[in-house]
């Protein structure tokens, strides 16, 4: 195979994954595949497949299937996008119409009071389940914004976009990641939740962690270090003029260092009081330091 022809498979390929994408990561595209590739492990036996082969067959029929799922949407209402405001615009009506259906029930059945409630409240709740698909991806998407809208304030339009691209390939990898960990862990929530994390995290070291975990990180480690340095400023004291300069710039006071003061006799203390009132006028030894503490500055010396 040329590498031209390598080329052109692989942009196929990726033509197919973005045209899956959107559907996939918050529409119902991945409900579908999980589904296919369920009924293709489950029938192995029948098809003559081990287990792992059952498994890469499953992918295969589920992307096919969330092709086909894709196709319809197109059909219905033109899009993805457009289905997906038709049925947030419905989303209300569903819950109204299953509360009338449980309600109707309930009369049926001659339920009353408490009875009817709950037959009601049940009936909207299928109406809302019609709707978890979506919600659940809306939920796993929302979270992303306040990220975005931080790259973009940090890092101008670059880094804004570069972080779009980062958080797009994380959501499909978790979202595809999702698909399949709900069709080989066949419990509700349990492998959707497993396998999104699990590939959200095979991506995370692809791309590298989003803007938030990393300025998440920078502050902490900037208080880690604040921190030490308080320690260190507690440990050893405080500085010979017996004050700290905090990060706010305030002097706080604190215990001075364990300085020895130099000690002086009576007599030297005299001298320099004389010193200091008479100016040393008089003896020329007063002003001497060493005369003083000899005690010769005592003597009558004349000039």
């Amino acid at each position: 195979m040329s590498i031209g022809s390598i080329a052109s498979t692989g942009w196929r390929y990726i033509q197919r994954a973005g045209k899956l994408y959107p559907d996939f990561v918050l529409g119902t595209g991945n409900e579908a595949f999980t589904q296919a590739m369920r009924s293709t492990i489950k029938n192995r036996g029948k098809n003559g497949q081990t287990y792992l082969q059952s498994v890469w067959s499953g992918i295969k029929d589920g992307t096919a299937a969330a092709e086909k799922h894709n196709g319809i949407l197109e059909k219905r209402h033109g899009g993805f996008w457009k289905n997906t405001w038709a049925s947030l615009r419905s989303f209300p009506k569903k819950v109204a119409q299953g509360w009338r259906v449980g309600g109707k029930l309930a009369d049926k059945a001659g339920q009353t009071g408490l009875s009817k409630l709950w037959s009601q409240f049940k009936g909207s709740l299928s109406g809302i389940g019609k709707r978890m698909p979506l919600l659940f991806s809306l939920m796993v998407v929302l979270p992303e914004i306040p990220n975005l809208f931080s790259a973009f304030k940090d890092k101008g339009l670059a880094g804004g976009t570069l972080e779009i691209g980062k958080t797009a390939l994380r959501l499909g990898a978790g979202m595809t990641a999702a698909a399949i960990g709900q069709a080989l862990i066949p419990i509700p929530i349990v492998g959707g939740i497993v396998g999104y994390m699990a590939g959200d995290w095979l991506m995370s070291k692809f791309t590298g962690k989003s803007h938030s975990e990393k300025k998440a990180e920078a502050e902490q480690a900037q208080q880690e270090q604040l921190a030490q340095q308080q320690a260190m400023m507690q440990q050893y004291g405080m500085n010979p003029f017996g004050t700290q300069i905090s990060p706010s710039g305030m002097n706080i006071p604190q215990q001075q260092l364990n300085i020895p003061s130099p000690t002086i006799s009576p007599q030297e203390l005299m001298a320099m009081q004389r010193m200091l009132y008479n100016s040393g006028v008089g003896n020329p030894y007063d002003q001497d330091f060493m005369a003083m503490a000899s005690g010769i500055n005592k003597l009558n010396f004349q000039c």
